[in-house]
């Protein structure tokens, strides 16, 4: 099992058989930067294509906008961006680690919920998310929200881990074997730029072991 990101990149170059390995991502070669790229992206689309257990994520959201006002709105309270857009009572803060949100469900009340029925919601974009100030205005920057009609709302999510030591093993040999193909791909069009890019691997590599003894 790879012990940390260089060995994963430098098992996904040799599943890829591309002929570079690299001593440190950031060590800055055209191979690190170009592995590292197509790395991240990867890892990423591996946790929100499957439902692995360790990415499984249950948060508490926050509340942004909501509820309108008691008694709808009117001409004397019209709806204006302080609320939530017309069909939702609620809008929630996105979860910063959230790769793929899979259901919106109420807090559980007094006794376990053991079938929680998930909400409808929609996942939007909102200029002016944040409410303050006296009478309340709506304000940026811009960010990503969730609509729904339930109160006190919990979300259930796929969330971005990018630390190594909390994956599955199989999901370090998925992301070896597409990286594997995705590098395959990025590496091979031209073959002189990979001996040198070969070279200068393996000149580095060389340096670091000398320097670690």
């Amino acid at each position: 099992m790879a012990n940390d990101i260089v060995d994963i990149l430098n098992q996904g170059l040799r599943s890829g058989g591309v002929p570079l390995r690299i001593a440190d991502y950031y060590e800055g070669s055209e191979a690190a930067k170009t592995a590292l790229e197509i790395y991240g992206q990867s890892r990423d689309e591996l946790i929100r294509t499957t439902d692995w257990s360790f990415s499984r994520g249950v948060l508490a959201l926050t509340l942004l906008k909501g509820p309108p006002p008691d008694g709808g709105f009117n001409p004397i309270q019209p709806w204006s961006t302080i609320y939530p857009p017309p069909g939702f009572l609620y809008e929630y803060a996105y979860p910063g680690d959230c790769l793929d949100l899979r259901a919106i469900i109420a807090p559980p009340g007094g006794m376990p919920d053991l079938d929680p029925l998930p909400a409808l919601f929609r996942v939007d974009n909102d200029a002016v998310p944040v409410v303050s100030g006296s009478p309340p205005v709506a304000s940026g920057p811009p960010a990503k929200v969730i609509l729904c009609n339930m109160t006190n709302a919990i979300g259930v999510y796929r969330r971005q881990v990018t630390d190594v030591t909390q994956w599955e093993p199989g999901f370090t040999a998925s992301l070896i074997e597409i990286l594997g193909k995705k590098f395959a791909i990025a590496f091979g069009a031209d073959a002189n730029t990979n001996k040198m890019q070969a070279e200068e691997a393996n000149a580095v590599t060389q340096t670091a072991s000398g320097i670690r003894g």
